[in-house]
């Protein structure tokens, strides 16, 4: 038991002190947004705009949300989930897995819903 408990320990703190590894931890959404508009098609237009630029991106829906993720398997550059708030008159934006995206990411999905 002291030796699983010293390879934890050595683990966490071995660790990177960054957003994507707390991220990868503990895995909880953070809010980035409330936009006006419907899920689905800021989700859409967002990742039309960005898959142009970036051939890496995958896009799955679930009910009431859609994610757009950059990066395959496992290792996620970014994931961004679009949630279906008031009944589809507001977008919810969470970033939910790996690094923190680029400014240029966030811009382009905000630009969608004006």
């Amino acid at each position: 038991m002291k030796a699983l408990l010293k390879m934890l320990l050595t683990v966490l703190t071995l660790m990177p002190a960054t957003p994507g590894s707390a991220q990868w931890l503990f895995q909880n959404p953070v809010t980035l947004d409330m936009l006006d508009g419907n899920y689905r098609t800021i989700a859409s237009c967002a990742f039309a705009r960005l898959s142009t630029q970036n051939g890496g991106l995958s896009r799955s829906e679930e009910q009431g949300v859609v994610r757009i993720t950059a990066g395959n398997g496992w290792l996620k550059q970014w994931e961004l989930t679009f949630v279906n708030e008031e009944g589809g008159r507001q977008t919810r934006m969470d970033w939910t897995a790996g690094a923190y995206p680029s400014e240029h990411v966030l811009s382009t999905a905000r630009a969608c819903a004006a």
